[in-house]
């Protein structure tokens, strides 16, 4: 528990400093948007690091409940998500499109764990929705929002590729090189990742500072507001995709569908989308996280799980 408030005052704290690096100092922080391909990249890489692809999947054999959860957070979860919200709140349905179209974040299985539900679960959903998103979210995207983009699938595809697939098939070289020697230095990892998060949402927030900045107002409080009823319908949905299954399951897939991999959707609507609003959801979207995770897990172990029991 402790650990995770850490974590979660840490991310909090950074959304800040971040924000406000990119906005009020604009002029300086613009110079590291070249840089935010390679921060990305060495964030996945030391994420990586931690992961042993071997075990992890030696330690979930329920393949039928991680296809479903699969197909259902990467494809199905986007275009729902979509047409409904440009039904709603179109002129938030690419921001929404573009969260949901992401795989799982790399903190996920922490949460998962304090929310009392199964992390080696979590941990293969993390893997596998991260080594597919290459494939997904051109399609996803050039299907949906396709206008809206500044480069073609194909070239959102390579992007991927570069940021998530090299990165872990480097870092499970050195996993294997390494032979267990990596376990001393994992400690300085998310330090590292932080830092270097806080200086990718700087140099992208900084490019569309002027139209952020003539924009914040009610617009910012709507997004919010409309970002809180994402992720508590999120969460509830989640729950219930593998219904047939127990309930620590059942709140895996609904942290790992719901906390998704905002890292990576900050780099892709700072690189690929021209609309601030779109960049502004990617970073926005730790606070309805924040506030929203106690009471899900409150509800779900104490109210619905006991009631699914008796």
């Amino acid at each position: 528990m402790q650990l995770f408030v850490q974590l979660v005052q840490s991310y909090l704290f950074l959304i800040v400093i971040a924000l406000g690096g990119g906005l009020l100092l604009s002029d300086q922080a613009i110079l590291l948007a070249p840089f935010a391909t390679l921060f990305l990249q060495i964030i996945f890489f030391l994420t990586s690091l931690k992961l042993d692809s071997k075990k992890v999947f030696k330690a979930v054999k329920n393949y039928k409940m991680l296809l479903v959860a699969n197909i259902f957070m990467l494809l199905v979860l986007p275009t729902v998500v979509y047409l409904i919200a440009n039904l709603i709140v179109p002129e938030f349905a690419l921001a929404l499109l573009l969260l949901s179209a992401m795989p799982t974040g790399m903190t996920a299985p922490l949460l998962v764990e304090v929310v009392g539900g199964k992390p080696s679960v979590a941990l293969v959903l993390t893997l596998t929705t991260s080594l597919l998103a290459p494939l997904t979210i051109p399609l996803v995207v050039g299907t949906f929002a396709g206008t809206a983009v500044t480069v073609g699938a194909l070239t959102m595809f390579w992007s991927l590729v570069k940021v998530i697939v090299i990165p872990f098939v480097l870092a499970q070289g050195v996993r294997y090189i390494a032979n267990g020697k990596l376990d001393k230095v994992t400690v300085y990892f998310k330090p590292a990742s932080l830092v270097l998060l806080c200086l990718l949402i700087m140099g992208v927030v900084a490019k569309q500072a002027d139209t952020i900045m003539s924009g914040i107002g009610n617009t910012l409080l709507i997004q919010l507001a409309v970002l809180f009823v994402f992720v508590a319908v999120l969460l509830v949905v989640g729950y219930f995709v593998t219904f047939w299954k127990r309930c620590d399951e059942r709140i895996t897939v609904s942290i790992c569908m719901t906390f998704m991999n905002f890292t990576l959707a900050i780099y892709l609507a700072g690189s690929f989308f021209s609309d601030p609003n779109i960049l502004l959801a990617t970073v926005l979207i730790i606070f309805p996280w924040t506030l929203l995770l106690f009471p899900f897990r409150y509800i779900a172990r104490n109210l619905v799980c006991k009631m699914i029991v008796k």
